[in-house]
């Protein structure tokens, strides 16, 4: 299978992610992505990294985070972020497809996190979402936590890097 995968936002500047209390959005997305290339590749899967880290404005990062993907002929597209909530109370995972079509791949992400402990908080109309209306193959953002929630961020620490990636690989057959 050829897959596109994503690591949400750019490092700094314009389209960069959420920091709070040391944890650092663009940072996580990429060593989660980092770690599920590098093992889809052990897999025998291609695995296109459509990760862009620096870009004038955020619709060129979209932009281009879309033409390598659709450039790539993949047959899937995952992009990876952290939320965050206005009250931070916000919690759990959560993945967005084109009109939250219950992509088998996307329902099982939900699931193997909410195992690690996240709530799960299930497959969500991401119609609105660039990255899912401009690719041109099914496409998943999945939100794998909120890092301004105490919780998540403890389930996050516990868990680490290796027990997240595992937990998503376990999806993606």
């Amino acid at each position: 299978m050829i897959i596109a995968i994503n690591a949400g936002h750019t490092l700094s500047g314009a389209g960069s992610g959420a920091d709070y209390d040391c944890f650092n959005e663009s940072k996580i997305n990429r060593a989660i992505a980092n770690e599920v290339i590098k093992q889809l590749k052990v897999k025998g899967h291609t695995v296109i990294n459509a990760t862009v880290d620096k870009a004038e404005t955020q619709n060129a990062y979209l932009k281009e985070t879309c033409r390598i993907a659709n450039s790539s002929h993949a047959e899937l597209f995952i992009s990876f972020h952290c939320n965050v909530s206005a009250d931070h109370k916000g919690s759990g995972v959560e993945a967005y497809t084109y009109k939250g079509r219950q992509l088998v791949v996307a329902v099982n992400v939900c699931k193997e996190l909410s195992r690690l402990g996240f709530k799960n908080r299930g497959v969500k109309d991401g119609s609105n979402l660039y990255v899912i209306k401009n690719t041109s193959m099914p496409a998943i953002l999945v939100e794998v936590c909120f890092i301004d929630n105490q919780a998540d961020r403890a389930l996050f620490s516990y868990n680490g890097i290796k027990g997240i990636t595992e937990a998503i690989l376990k999806a993606i057959k």
